[in-house]
């Protein structure tokens, strides 16, 4: 498992924060809508997926959450997805008291052990969300466990949804050949410290030991040899997630939960917290088989990926199980175990109740479930509703008639005629992909999208898509809002540094690990280099200097004693394929780095490029420029702009501009920036002019999302009908446009195929602060003449205001001096495709000079209206999961310590505890982390522990930053405390009300008004 590295991880982040900008009106946000980031997860090819969670007037929303998926550089959004289905508009006053809800949601559960202090939230899963208390109630329906969720209408007291944590699963065999290799702690506990939170042992919780490391003795009756098996098979599953899908542990992020055996029950659990194993019916045999366990863990993944959760209704239930059918077999065959192969089989070495296997993955029908999705499925028994999608996953590994031995699988009425597999381990990084991007409720429909984004996203050259594509149809789920997949056969690659920048002191060196990555076709030869003179004193040098595209390779820049400080310089990093070349950029500083501007994510400038792409051309007026406009409208004004839309009539026809002003700032003191958003008829206008207009979007939304202090109002200007001769620029200023702007920056055509770097040289204080950002990246830069008169900054400066800007060229061709100086093609126009069809997006479009005149123009504008800012602080977050638990004297419990990095960079970070009673310990594996890892907290009582309710405050020292969150232990007992509303009670505790005595007869967390003599069914006098 390859982590991505922390400026790849920042990157990523950057990006999804522009998204969930940029996406608003799909994702419905509303004004009182707030986004956190929860979890970030890498996959497969370094694939980043990371979950939102929603709040709305500060409630939780549940069905809310935003999965956001980049690409392995973090720079490209690859697909943003939520479960709300509309904008949320919840009046927050409730009717109903948490006292009822209580009473409601118990009614959901036969036997009660304990109740869950109920959560006010905004429940978001239908096209009707509703104010809610959530409450969790935890004990048996019969003789099954539950955990319960129970959602109740704040309003009229209803139960409007509820979804049980504890899933029930069977296995295969709890022989694993002997003798079988497990990991143990050192100090004979069957508990594995390398993969925190995974032990095993009894009912109690806690882990067994022994006097060696020589544990069971291989009989089927036997619980420590249960606890073999279970070990190996979670720590096999481990491994697979790990080797096969680039998945950090059960929970991605690094974590895994304990095993229990000897459950007295022939089934096994999953129920939010740890599984649970009971035996055969005949009992002779412990339900621990390895794709029993993989199974069991298989809800836990389910539960910790995309949205969390288990969601309600039979139709999530049964993916949920098939889920951990699926894991099962990926299991099974990484495993490629002698004793237990591979055989799309659940159950069937363990016999369960003695009938064999209890489902069948490549023919479901085979005992009875469904082979195909219809109606029918919402309504189906979760375990027959796995069907389905387990035959989805058959078809997409093996194909429908693989041959080999394995076996042939039936295809739906109405399907291919046949599909051709593409092999268990491609099968299974798709399916963990799509499960990524999981949003509430989990449908059939919405995993059959997420699977082919997530094949798209891995495997450009379509094939996997298609044979995606196609088990989807061979199983009869039908197709809704599919995404589409070009086939790219050319071989190509991405080049990136990580770091991206680095600081030095003169004689020191910094060093960045160049990465590379197949994007479509083969592998090609690399040849490292930089181009460009170096700043002074500075020498560059690769190991290895050739790679083959997938590889890395490590820049060393090396500075020498006599190097002068300053920077940051741009150390341009050329990648010379065998038929591709690639160009990356490292920002070196010599001495201190001075603090600066937001950079712009030119992945999001070029996501914008490809939307204006997809309307086509877009001359003034057209459809094309309409939507184009549309577009960008929505995006500022869920952004918090104040928009509006500006007609004029020209040749007989109405065109419009787009205005678009940032709350803030003195009115009459205006920095505007503008572009031309129409393009010419015969073609889309990447270049000319969809280059500045989303270069100029991305700076509209870095402003707002960072939202810094004005010293001047800030207002963005499209323009339409520049290419019939300026006309909206022109119209906006003879109407008084100009009034209180101090200086107007124009940007038409920034990302020249050939470019050049041209600065307006109309003032020369607006050149030089485009010129002293340039210097930053060792870019000389010439003075713009070719555009004097041709472009929107004419009507303004015609207007007395000061004007600048920036061009990259057009028609005229590029000198043999001005190519040795800026790299590109000697004796060739800037931009061939100069008001021509061929001016697409990607092919004429240079990303460099793109991305380096977007952070120029934020540079510019933040030196104007903002002044410099620092960097942000280094920052993150931490939780615990879960957040409380119950046990009596002489236990312990275990829970994951969580961080997240929330700005900045990761930092070193000290775990430790505080407020533990005397006779409870807390320790933490490992103590000591990074900010975006985990460790397990393991939380242990002596027999003389007090019993009652503890609040534990677990600290996180940073490096630069502290925070807290708490812990709440409940220790049981027989010695008496003063009974207390809102606290947690278990069976058999003993509490003192008034002077009287009283012990509790059912878990519950006592509410105002259950007193123990008013509640007889609570408590009993004693």
């Amino acid at each position: 498992m390859v982590p991505p590295d922390p400026e790849v991880r920042k990157l990523a982040i950057s990006s999804a924060e522009s998204a969930l900008t940029s996406s608003a009106s799909a994702l419905h946000t509303s004004p009182q809508d707030d986004f956190v980031l929860s979890r970030t997860i890498a996959g497969t090819r370094g694939v980043q997926y990371l979950t939102y969670e929603r709040k709305h007037a500060g409630l939780p929303v549940y069905g809310g959450d935003v999965i956001v998926t980049t690409d392995a550089s973090g720079q490209a959004v690859q697909s943003v997805t939520t479960g709300q289905q509309v904008e949320l508009k919840v009046d927050a006053g409730t009717k109903v008291t948490e006292a009822v809800a209580v009473q409601r949601a118990r009614a959901k559960v036969e036997t009660v052990e304990s109740v869950s202090t109920p959560t006010l939230l905004v429940h978001a899963v239908t096209d009707k969300p509703k104010l809610a208390w959530e409450v969790v109630v935890t004990g048996k329906n019969g003789t099954t466990p539950s955990v319960t969720h129970v959602f109740v209408d704040a309003r009229n007291g209803r139960v409007i949804d509820s979804y049980d944590d504890v899933r029930a699963g069977t296995g295969n065999s709890y022989y694993n050949g002997n003798p079988v290799s497990i990991t143990t702690s050192g100090s004979y506990s069957m508990t594995d410290t390398t993969r925190p939170g995974l032990r095993c042992g009894g009912q109690n919780g806690t882990a067994y030991t022994g006097t060696d490391d020589n544990w069971g003795n291989g009989s089927g009756t036997n619980l420590e040899t249960a606890c073999v098996d279970a070990l190996y098979g979670a720590q096999t599953e481990w491994n697979m997630l790990s080797t096969w899908l680039n998945r950090n542990g059960f929970n991605g992020q690094g974590g895994a939960f304990p095993a229990r055996v000897g459950l007295n029950e022939v089934n096994a659990y999953w129920n939010g917290s740890f599984t649970n194993f009971g035996h055969s019916q005949d009992n002779q045999r412990q339900a621990t088989p390895m794709d029993v366990v993989a199974h069991e863990y298989g809800h836990a993944i389910f539960q910790f990926s995309g949205s969390q959760g288990s969601g309600s209704g039979n139709e999530a239930g049964g993916l949920n199980e098939s889920t951990g059918d699926i894991f099962g077999a990926l299991t099974e065959a990484f495993a490629n175990n002698s004793s237990d192969p591979a055989d799309y089989l659940v159950g069937e070495e363990v016999n369960l109740v003695g009938q064999g296997p209890i489902r069948n993955m490549y023919n479901p029908s085979a005992l009875g479930d469904p082979n195909c999705y219809g109606p029918s499925i919402p309504n189906t028994e979760v375990h027959a509703a796995a069907g389905p999608q387990n035959h989805w996953f058959y078809l997409l590994a093996e194909g429908n008639n693989p041959g080999g031995g394995k076996p042939s699988s039936p295809i739906c009425s109405g399907g291919p005629a046949s599909v051709t597999g593409i092999g268990i381990q491609k099968a299974g990084q798709i399916f963990m992909g799509g499960l990524n991007s999981k949003t509430l409720p989990w449908t059939h429909a919405k995993a059959r999208v997420a699977t082919l984004n997530a094949a798209k996203t891995l495997f450009p050259t379509c094939a996997e898509f298609n044979a995606t594509r196609n088990a989807w149809n061979a199983v009869s789920v039908p197709a809704t809002n599919d995404p589409v997949c070009s086939n790219n056969p050319g071989d190509d690659y991405t080049v990136s540094l990580s770091p991206s920048s680095g600081s030095a002191q003169p004689g020191q060196t910094v060093t960045s690990t160049v990465r590379t990555t197949v994007t479509s076709g083969n592998a090609q030869s690399i040849t490292l280099r930089t181009a460009g003179t170096l700043p002074s004193g500075v020498t560059a040098s690769f190991q290895p200097a050739t790679i083959t595209a997938g590889q890395t390779s490590t820049l060393t820049l090396s500075t020498s004693s006599g190097t002068p400080t300053g920077g940051p310089h741009s150390i341009r990093v050329q990648a010379d394929g065998a038929s591709v070349d690639k160009e990356a950029t490292f920002a070196l500083t010599i001495g201190s780095a001075p603090p600066g501007t937001p950079d712009i994510a030119v992945a999001n400038v070029t996501a914008h490029l490809g939307q204006f792409q997809s309307y086509g051309n877009r001359p003034s007026p057209s459809t094309g420029y309409t939507n184009a406009l549309n577009f960008v409208k929505g995006r500022l004004d869920a952004a918090g702009y104040q928009t509006r839309v500006q007609t004029f009539t020209y040749g007989g026809q109405t065109h419009s501009n787009l205005i678009a002003d940032w709350p803030g700032g003195p009115a009459n003191q205006t920095i505007m920036l503008g572009s031309h958003l129409d393009s010419v008829s015969a073609g889309p206008g990447a270049n000319d002019n969809g280059s500045g207009s989303a270069t100029l979007l991305e700076v509209a939304l870095t402003l707002a999302r960072t939202n810094p202090t004005l010293t001047k109002h800030v207002r963005f200007g499209w323009w339409g009908a520049e290419e019939l001769g300026m006309r909206g620029s022109t119209y906006y200023v003879q109407n008084g446009g100009a009034s209180g702007v101090e200086a107007y920056l124009n940007f038409d055509m920034t990302a020249s195929p050939n470019p050049g770097y041209f600065v307006y040289d109309d003032d020369t204080t607006l050149q030089g602060l485009f010129n002293q950002y340039y210097t930053t990246l060792g870019v000389q830069t010439e003075r713009e003449m070719a555009g004097d008169g041709r472009s929107d900054h004419a009507p303004f400066k015609n207007a007395g205001v000061r004007v600048g800007g920036v061009f990259t060229g057009a028609e005229a061709v590029k000198t043999t001096a001005q190519a040795q100086k800026w790299g590109g093609t000697a004796n060739q126009a800037f931009d061939r495709c100069y008001h021509s069809a061929c001016d697409t997006y990607p092919a004429n479009v240079n990303t460099t000079a793109l991305d380096r005149n977007a952070d120029a123009a934020a540079h510019v504008l933040w030196k104007l209206a903002v002044g410099d800012v620092p960097p942000p602080d280094d920052d993150y977050s931490i939780g615990v999961n879960p957040s409380s638990a119950t046990v009596q004297p002489g236990q312990s419990a275990t829970a994951t310590v969580s961080t997240q990095v929330t700005s900045g960079s990761a930092q070193s970070i000290t775990l430790n505890a505080a407020n533990a009673p005397a006779g409870v310990s807390v320790t933490f594996s490992p103590q000591t982390i990074n900010a975006g890892q985990s460790a397990t907290m393991t939380v242990s009582t002596t027999a003389s522990a007090p019993t009652g309710p503890h609040a534990i405050t677990v600290n996180a020292d940073g490096a630069t930053a502290d925070h807290s969150a708490t812990f709440n232990l409940t220790v049981g007992g027989d010695q008496s405390t003063t009974w207390q509303t809102w606290t947690p009670y278990a069976a058999g505790a003993t509490v003192t009300y008034q002077g009287v005595s009283y012990r509790c007869l059912q878990g519950h967390t006592s509410l105002p008004g259950w007193e123990p003599p008013n509640v007889p069914a609570l408590w009993q006098r004693i």
